[in-house]
């Protein structure tokens, strides 16, 4: 019996279609990258900014959310402080009490962060910066709401499809790889060929007639067959015939002794002769 060839061919389409998916999210990858990078980079994304004047504060608004101040470089030379501004008047200070994921960083420049802002709702804020040494406190400050940040990445059409291509490839390659593996093992537990089966199956040939010597499979053979065991090659020559009347078991043909002389001394005596009178005939002759 010859591999099966009519195996389903969704296997190998999924497992094609696992490499197709992968390759495009790594090309779109680095595509995008540079945009993606752009969403941890204050430059980009921050929605404010405060420089350093002397005897100058900056007055911002910022709504609600989670802000964190990041500055290009060191901050030892930065001395910030923030206040909420009510009917032009400084009250409290602004909490710092809130945790981001956002982290600044850039391809070509490092940031650090000077404090979080948890402002509760849309609010005034007095930055007031004052520097150690002037000549070191020329970087802005950059505002970056982190919420907001999140907002822009989950809607960018781009970098969505670019993810879901390579968690599904990643998904669609071991699982077609897996099922095409299963289904050649299948085809490799028997390897009997097709005209050894029709032979065993029907033993009238065409070109040589019918062999009446030629094994006919039993059921139990054909069974092994099916299930991928090989039968026993020896003929069962002590099969029974199913006609009463007819003896077709296949018998070996009986060995004869070449050699020696064909008369067979007798072993009658005297005292111990025939029993017949067949010595008479042979006597007469």
């Amino acid at each position: 019996m010859q591999p099966s060839s009519d195996h389903s061919p969704w296997p190998k389409r999924i497992m094609i279609t696992g490499i197709v998916l992968g390759f495009i999210g790594v090309v779109g990858f680095s595509f995008i990258f540079e945009s993606f990078t752009d969403y941890y980079d204050p430059r980009e994304v921050a929605e404010h900014t405060a420089e350093y004047d002397s005897g100058t504060n900056t007055v911002l608004d910022l709504s609600a959310g989670c802000w964190v101040v990041n500055v290009e470089g060191s901050d030892d030379d930065y001395d910030v402080s923030f206040k909420y501004l009510e009917d032009g008047a400084a009250t409290e200070t602004v909490s710092d009490d809130c945790r981001s994921d956002f982290q600044a960083s850039g391809t070509d420049v490092d940031f650090s962060e000077i404090t979080t802002l948890d402002v509760d709702k849309d609010s005034e804020v007095l930055v007031i910066i004052e520097c150690d040494d002037d000549d070191e406190c020329e970087n802005p400050l950059y505002f970056t709401n982190s919420g907001d940040v999140l907002v822009q990445m989950a809607s960018d059409v781009g970098l969505w499809v670019v993810f879901a291509s390579c968690c599904t490839g990643a998904i669609l390659l071991p699982l077609g790889w897996l099922l095409v593996s299963i289904n050649q093992g299948k085809d490799t537990k028997v390897q009997l060929t097709q005209q050894h089966m029709v032979e065993a199956l029907d033993p009238y040939d065409v070109d040589k007639g019918f062999d009446s010597n030629q094994e006919i499979l039993t059921t139990d053979q054909l069974y092994k067959i099916v299930r991928g065991e090989l039968p026993d090659s020896e003929q069962q020559t002590n099969v029974p015939s199913p006609f009463s009347d007819v003896d077709t078991r296949v018998r070996a043909t009986p060995k004869t002794k070449t050699g020696g002389s064909i008369n067979k001394a007798s072993s009658y005596t005297h005292e111990n002769p025939p029993t017949d009178e067949s010595w008479k005939n042979w006597d007469e002759a």
